[in-house]
């Protein structure tokens, strides 16, 4: 909203410095409307620079000062050692001419230079930057699948993020495409992802940037979020098991929404007491299965016919993998002896058997 105030009072003031130039030849009213057209012309150009990338832009200035000055010590030294024209007005010419190729050649070329390497002119100029770089605190990166998850806005809106969030415009369009699927769990979890999204904008103690980041279109999804991650030196924030190794390999900082659930879970240690309700059926004999509020799968031993009622049971042993925490446990009814299998005895050779 500032900026087109200050706009507004820039094209205000073309058209008063207009008019009083106008004034100077008795035609104040040309000289407003060419202030006008002038103010216009110059914002117009103001505003596509600024949404062009900073590189460019400071490629393309110091470029050009880099080659106006070399173009001007070329053609002291060109000039020097080369007079060909006897004629001062052919001189002259040749001089003029001279001058403005290379002004051309060096300001092409410097620009292509500075551009190509503006990652290690750094290294030559300090102070000049040629990418954006974040201040504060570090921005974190969203992916799709961490916004499809569910857990994220619940994540971020405890306050421990203290950066701006990043959610890329290839990321906005993974979200759509589902949508829009006509598979029903996909096109649930991209509505799922969109409200996730919706609710972290609302979110007032959260500053969140969408789309607007670029990458090469060309390269696969994880390569081009790793990029975008790169060029803005951002976390990225993901469950997604491939994007966390691609992101590891090039060395950038990962939250991994899944270890971070499985350290905030609480700590079973065996022999404590938990109560639970079975929920379903084990993989293996006699096994059955319930959870803990925070997701946690137990497995109870021998509890299969006691599906669907609510136990108290003593844990085992408790296994952490990348996908979760498992508790197992027994029934607190029963012996500790108990939940281990018989041997199974065979009839051959015994006395009596129809073998």
């Amino acid at each position: 909203m500032v900026i087109w105030f200050l706009r507004a009072l820039f094209i205000m003031a073309a058209a008063a410095a207009g008019s009083a130039f106008g004034s100077d030849f008795q035609k104040p009213l040309v000289g407003i409307v060419c202030g006008l057209l002038g103010g216009g012309v110059i914002v117009v150009l103001e505003a596509l620079m600024s949404t062009r990338p900073l590189a460019l832009i400071s490629s393309v200035v110091f470029g050009t000062l880099v080659g106006l000055l070399f173009a001007a010590l070329a053609q002291r030294v060109v000039l020097l050692v080369l007079k060909p024209f006897k004629d001062s007005v052919l001189q002259e010419a040749f001089e003029r001419d001279l001058g403005l190729a290379l002004i051309v050649i060096s300001i092409y070329l410097g620009v292509a230079f500075l551009y190509q390497t503006r990652d290690k002119f750094r290294t030559v100029i300090p102070y000049v930057e040629f990418r954006r770089e974040e201040r504060g605190a570090r921005p974190i990166l969203l992916d799709t699948n961490v916004l499809v998850d569910g857990r994220v806005a619940e994540v971020l809106g405890t306050g421990i993020v203290d950066g701006p969030i990043l959610v890329p415009q290839i990321v906005l369009r993974e979200l759509h495409k589902l949508a829009d699927s006509e598979d029903r769990i996909r096109k649930e979890r991209g509505l799922l992802g969109m409200r996730m999204l919706e609710e972290i904008r609302k979110n007032p103690r959260l500053e969140v940037r969408i789309g607007g980041t670029q990458a090469d279109s060309g390269e696969p999804v994880d390569e081009r979020l790793v990029q975008i991650a790169k060029k803005r030196n951002a976390r990225i924030m993901t469950n997604d098991y491939s994007l966390n190794r691609v992101a590891s390999l090039e060395g950038l900082d990962i939250i991994n929404l899944n270890e971070l659930s499985n350290a905030l879970k609480p700590v079973a240690l065996p022999d404590e007491h938990l109560s639970l309700k079975l929920l379903r059926e084990g993989e293996q004999p006699g096994q059955a299965v319930g959870y803990l509020q925070d997701g946690t799968i137990v497995v109870v031993e021998q509890a299969r016919r006691l599906v669907g009622q609510e136990v108290d049971i003593v844990v085992t042993n408790t296994i952490t993998r990348d996908t979760g925490r498992m508790i197992f446990g027994r029934l607190a009814s029963a012996s500790p002896d108990s939940t281990r299998r018989p041997a199974r005895r065979s009839s051959r050779g015994r006395p009596g058997s129809n073998a």
